[in-house]
C-alpha cells in the first residue's frame, strides 16, 4: 500500500488540533512559555522604540525652552550625535530562523498505517522528537547572546576523546548525535575568532551530565590541521577555551544567524561606543538604559542577591516580576528559605493569553514593590540569574506560533524525492525583543 500524503496531513490536523504544538513547545521551557508573545512578525524588519532619556525641551528661560522644543527626529546643535530630542531610540529587530525536519521511512509509514493506532502512534513519536529538539534549541539561545554558542571548553582535554565545559550547567545544552565546531573568541562580534573545525563538523558520541565531560570519535581534531590547538584551548593560567556551536548555528559574516537572547539584549559588560558595535541599529553605549543592568552580589546570600537586584530595576521605576535561575541556584533559595518561602504556580502564556495548563512552580520572593516569581530553568546559566520585567519582552513570531509545522502546497507532509520517505517541515521564524532593557537585570554569581 502507498504512502497516502493527504491521510498523513489529516492525522497530523488530528493529533494536534488547536494547540498547533504549543503544548509540546513550552512544557518545561519556562523562558520561552511564560514571556510576552507577538504574532504577524512582518516585513524586513520591526521597530522596538526604547526611551533612553527624558526629553530636555524645558528650561528657565523662555527661548531656551522654545529653542528646546520637541521634534519627532530632530536634533540640537549641541546634543549628542545620534540622539534625538525625544531620547528615543528604536532597535531594528530582525528575524532569524530555525528548522526542525522529521523524516519517516515509507516502509515504517506504509507498515503502520495499515493499523489506524500505529499509524498515528508512528507519527506523533517521529514528529514530538523532532518539535522537542527544536524547541529545546530555541529555549537555549532566548538565554543567549545570539552568536550560537552553547557553551565554552574548560581546558586542554585529559583524554584525546573528550574535553570538559567550563560550565557544568551548560551540559543540557548538548546531545549526542550533535555536530560542533568552534572558535577560539565568540564569532560575529569585533575581534570574533575565526570557526575552528571542518564544515561537517566533529560530532558528539557521549556526553557526561554529572561532570560536563563531552566525547567525540577519535581524537579532538578541530581543524584541517588535525590540531586541538592552544587558542582552542585557552592559553595558560585557567582562561577559558573555546566557544562551542552546532554547525550552521555560529554568526555568519558578523550577524548573527541563531535567537539574540537575555545575554543579548542585557550583556555582561557595557557595549562599546560606535556603529560598529551597535545593536540592531542602536548606539547603545549613549545610556545603559538601552542595555540593561549587570549585577554582581559578591558572596551575599541567594535571597537577598534576589531582593538586591530587584531594587536596582526599582529604583529607575522598574516593576520586576519573574526571575529565571539554575536549578541549582533554586535548590540553593530554597535550602535557605527553609519554611518561610511560599510557593505559587505561574502559567505560560500565548499571543491570545494565558494557557492555564502549563505552569511552572514558582518561590516568591517579595519586594518593595511587591512579589516576585522565582522559576528555575535547566538552561539557564548556572552562573547567571535573570531579574525580569515580562512585560518589557516580546517573543516575535512571523506566525501564530513559536514552531510551526510548514505548509506546502496544502500538504504538511511531502515526499523526498532522493529517498523512499516521506518528511514534514517545522520551523521558527521570529526573535527576541526588548522594549526596556534598563528594567531588567543579570545577576553574575
Amino acid at each position: 500500500m502507498a504512502v497516502d500524503l493527504t491521510s498523513f496531513s489529516d492525522a497530523l490536523k488530528e493529533i494536534y488540533r488547536e494547540s498547533n504544538y504549543n503544548n509540546v513547545t513550552m512544557k518545561k521551557r519556562p523562558l520561552m512559555a511564560l514571556l510576552p508573545k507577538f504574532k504577524m512578525f512582518g516585513g524586513r524588519s520591526m521597530p522596538v522604540p526604547t526611551q533612553y532619556a527624558d526629553p530636555q525641551n524645558q528650561s528657565a528661560s523662555f527661548d531656551r525652552a522654545v529653542g528646546n522644543q520637541m521634534t519627532v527626529g530632530g536634533a540640537l546643535t549641541d546634543a549628542p550625535a545620534g540622539t534625538d530630542q525625544l531620547g528615543i531610540s528604536a532597535f531594528q529587530l530582525t528575524r532569524v530562523s530555525n528548522y526542525g525536519i522529521c523524516q519517516i521511512d515509507s516502509e515504517v509509514a506504509e507498515a503502520s498505517a495499515k493499523d489506524e493506532m500505529a499509524f498515528l502512534t508512528a507519527i506523533k513519536a517521529a514528529i514530538d522528537g523532532t518539535v522537542n529538539s527544536l524547541s529545546n534549541r530555541l529555549e537555549t539561545q532566548l538565554f543567549r547572546d545570539g552568536t550560537g554558542s552553547i557553551g565554552t571548553v574548560a581546558a586542554a582535554p585529559a583524554i584525546a576523546t573528550v574535553f570538559r565545559l567550563a560550565q557544568t550547567s551548560d551540559v543540557a545544552n548538548f546531545e549526542v548525535g550533535m555536530s560542533l565546531v568552534a572558535s577560539a573568541g565568540a564569532v560575529g562580534g569585533v575581534g570574533g575568532g575565526a570557526l575552528i573545525g571542518l564544515a561537517q563538523g566533529i560530532p558528539v558520541t557521549g556526553v557526561n551530565r554529572t561532570t560536563g565531560d563531552i566525547t567525540k570519535a577519535g581524537a579532538v581534531t578541530w581543524d584541517a590541521a588535525g590540531a586541538f590547538t592552544a587558542a582552542f584551548t585557552g592559553p595558560a593560567g585557567g582562561a577559558l577555551g573555546a566557544n562551542l556551536y552546532p554547525v550552521g548555528d555560529a554568526a555568519a559574516g558578523g550577524a548573527s544567524v541563531c535567537l539574540s537572547g537575555l545575554d543579548a539584549w542585557v550583556p555582561l559588560t557595557a557595549p562599546a561606543a560606535g556603529a560598529a558595535n551597535a545593536f540592531f541599529g542602536v548606539d547603545r553605549a549613549i545610556d545603559s538604559r538601552l542595555y540593561g543592568q549587570s549585577f554582581t552580589p559578591g558572596g551575599i546570600p541567594i535571597e537577598d542577591s534576589l531582593i538586591d537586584a530587584a531594587s536596582l530595576s526599582e529604583r529607575v521605576g522598574g516593576t520586576p516580576d519573574l526571575c529565571i535561575l539554575h536549578h541549582v541556584r533554586m535548590r540553593e533559595l530554597i535550602k535557605n528559605l527553609h519554611n518561610s518561602q511560599q510557593y505559587d504556580t505561574v502559567n505560560a502564556v500565548t499571543h491570545k493569553g494565558v494557557v492555564a495548563d502549563i505552569g511552572f512552580r514558582s518561590v516568591n520572593v517579595q519586594t518593595g514593590d511587591g512579589k516576585i516569581d522565582v522559576v528555575s530553568a535547566s538552561r539557564c546559566p548556572q552562573n547567571t540569574a535573570w531579574m525580569l520585567q515580562k512585560d518589557t519582552w516580546l517573543l516575535a513570531t512571523l506566525g501564530e506560533d513559536i514552531v510551526e509545522l510548514q505548509d506546502l502546497d496544502g500538504l504538511s507532509i511531502q515526499r523526498v524525492y532522493n529517498r523512499d520517505a516521506v518528511q514534514a517541515r517545522f520551523r521558527f521564524r521570529g526573535n527576541l525583543a526588548c522594549k526596556g532593557p534598563i528594567y531588567n537585570v543579570r545577576i553574575n554569581f
